[in-house]
């Protein structure tokens, strides 16, 4: 029996927004070949960008440390307390609009800004966590090298820089002394936050995964003895439907971060209003609702989510409004459906067992508030070999949900 109506299920895959337009093995394995030539160098979509952090802290964490939090929009600074008695405390917390995700700033002005509210925080330590939720390649030193912005923000002259450095010259301008800074990927910041919290030290793996305005992963990598940042957001091995290339074209970046661009929040409401649009100029919707589409300029995640919800609580007869409720779940669905093979590629890659299942630290609000999408995420990734043991009925990894964890592991980089 067909999930969608019949003429709505034709127009989804005719248009590579079903579900079914991927199958879950073959990209799997395009996947996993993706990440095997990102850490042999070779050419390949996905960076495979080495943290040199480990999990396991090579000492008791035991003092304060500056964590920074530069998200897709926001910017979190707090002092972290650690103490080998307690538990960890996060002490004047607060939370910024990130420069340059509202119009172009300059590098210096980006530093400059954070410098000035991080304030007299620089009195209480010299140590700073510094989340970057952007691509950047981190050295042995444990700087991070700015490869580009994403996410629609734009901070000019930024590529090359080193955020530690810079952050540095931007204290030495305000009179502040030097601080040892340690640079990491939000998909880090969350896995090591939550692990440090929970102290899961005796898994069979360990994988990040943020799913939010962005998208990415990380994992521990056994043969690296370090944490991988995968940067899966570059992902090319997905076929773009019209509305994934519409929304690229129509980017502040076309080409870049293709995957991300098919899934993260930042772009999933833009390509269901374009596959709304798409189905109303294909005739799919009567004249009244079509009319409605075009005029429809902005939608939201939350929008959408209100009316899923709204639908499923209520014996709705109208065809119009059945209609965008499939297309709308569609687009959730195959969301979900890329999400759990990137996942289910790096769970295969880290290793797992029955008995040792992989912690999969879970982050973001595409997928903790949206619509059902840990549920659709879970249905996907338990029904494949690489993910569950059919003979002993039992998933090879734990999945749990992170929340203030991205600042925690920010600071607890420090003691890695």
């Amino acid at each position: 029996m067909n999930r969608y109506d019949i003429k709505t299920e034709k127009f989804l895959i005719e248009n590579g927004l079903h579900p079914s337009c991927y199958d879950f093995g073959e990209h799997v394995a395009g996947f996993g070949a993706e990440m095997k030539a990102g850490l042999s160098s070779s050419n390949s979509s996905l960076l495979m960008l080495r943290s040199y952090l480990g999990i396991v802290p090579k000492s008791p964490p035991d003092g304060r440390v500056i964590a920074i939090d530069a998200g897709g929009t926001n910017l979190r600074i707090a002092l972290v307390h650690f103490s080998p008695d307690l538990p960890v405390t996060i002490e004047r917390y607060e939370k910024y609009r990130l420069p340059g995700s509202e119009g172009e700033v300059s590098n210096k002005a980006f530093f400059d800004k954070i410098s000035e509210w991080i304030g007299d925080k620089t009195d209480a330590t010299d140590k700073i966590g510094f989340c970057f939720s952007f691509p950047c390649e981190i050295g042995a030193d444990l700087d991070g090298r700015i490869i580009k912005f994403d996410k629609e923000v734009k901070v000019k002259d930024s590529t090359g820089v080193f955020i530690g450095a810079e952050l540095n010259a931007a204290f030495a301008r305000a009179g502040k002394r030097e601080a040892k800074v340690t640079v990491l990927n939000d998909t880090l910041a969350a896995l090591i936050g939550k692990v440090f919290s929970d102290k899961e030290y005796a898994m069979g793996g360990y994988i990040g995964f943020i799913y939010g305005t962005g998208f990415n992963i990380c994992y521990y990598d056994t043969d690296k003895n370090m944490l991988i940042n995968t940067e899966a957001g570059g992902y090319a091995g997905f076929r773009k439907s019209k509305c994934d290339l519409e929304i690229d074209t129509a980017s502040e970046n076309p080409g870049d971060q293709p995957f991300e661009k098919m899934v993260s929040g930042a772009y999933l409401a833009k390509i269901a209003l374009k596959a709304a649009r798409l189905a109303a100029e294909q005739g799919l919707f009567s004249e009244q609702a079509a009319l409605a589409i075009k005029k429809t300029r902005q939608l939201e995640l939350r929008q959408i989510d209100s009316f899923m919800q709204e639908r499923d609580s209520t014996d709705s007869q109208n065809e119009d409004r059945e209609i965008l409720y499939d297309i709308f779940d569609s687009v959730y669905e195959r969301a979900a459906k890329l999400t759990a093979i990137s996942v289910a590629a790096v769970l295969q890659k880290c290793g797992s067992s029955a008995d040792k299942p992989a912690l999969i630290v879970a982050e973001g609000s595409v997928f903790q508030k949206s619509y059902r999408f840990q549920e659709r995420f879970e249905r996907w990734l338990t029904t494949q070999s690489v993910c569950h043991d059919d003979d002993l009925g039992t998933h090879l990894y734990k999945l749990v949900l992170a929340d203030a964890h991205t600042v925690i592991g920010a600071a607890a980089a420090a003691y890695l």
